[in-house]
């Protein structure tokens, strides 16, 4: 089994238990109260598919976490990418068709394990998500502006829970941020010390820049 903080594995067994409590809540309710499932049994959901799934997400999100705490970069695999990607996947499909949520909503993702999943995710895909003052650095534009980019929709922002100022707390993905330089200016941005995303994913500079 995975190897994961005690305050990863309480959080992954909240999202299980709070799941586990609405169903009994809708099947109570559907039922005149007549039929309920009784208490969550946490140990079997943290057990379960669903459960190892998060586990896995969990572990590599730590270990990103980790891995910029030393100012380094998390080495990519593509067999574990592959796993990851379709582990969050399922998980988000587990979510959706389930009574806590129909469709993933945004704050989910500023929430523990919403995090967690978009760092995996994220990693899983050659990308990074990186702080608004790293963001500022690559593209030479003002936090103001950045931050005003965030707020028209023009540049998609992230929340780092576990961060308690919201504002130190904002990421964003640099492919995103590649994109946006791309569209709003003709600056070859320079990904170093970070990771460079998919090149598929990032619009090739024009061949008629200037020498």
């Amino acid at each position: 089994m995975a190897r994961i903080t005690s305050t990863a594995e309480q959080e992954i067994k909240t999202l299980l238990v709070n799941w586990w409590t609405a169903v009994n809540t809708q099947l109570a309710a559907a039922t005149g109260a007549t039929i309920q499932i009784g208490e969550a049994p946490v140990d079997l959901l943290f057990g379960s598919e669903i459960g190892q799934r998060l586990v896995r997400i969990a572990e590599v999100a730590e270990d990103i976490a980790a891995a910029e705490s030393r100012q380094e970069v998390h080495p990519w695999s593509e067999d574990l990418a592959t796993q990851i990607l379709a582990d969050c996947e399922a998980v988000e499909a587990w979510l959706n068709q389930g009574p806590v949520f129909h469709k993933t909503p945004d704050a989910f993702w500023a929430s523990p394990v919403g995090f967690m999943i978009l760092c995996a995710k994220v990693w899983a895909n050659q990308d990074q998500l990186i702080t608004l003052s790293a963001a500022a650095e690559i593209s030479g534009m003002s936090l103001s502006v950045l931050s005003q980019r965030m707020t028209r929709g023009q540049l998609p922002g992230y929340r780092d829970p576990s961060i308690k100022n919201p504002k130190h707390g904002r990421r964003v993905r640099l492919s995103d941020l590649h994109t946006l330089i791309n569209e709003t200016s003709d600056r070859i941005p320079f990904s170093t010390p970070y990771l460079m995303p998919q090149a598929s994913r990032i619009p090739a500079p024009s061949s008629s820049r200037s020498t």
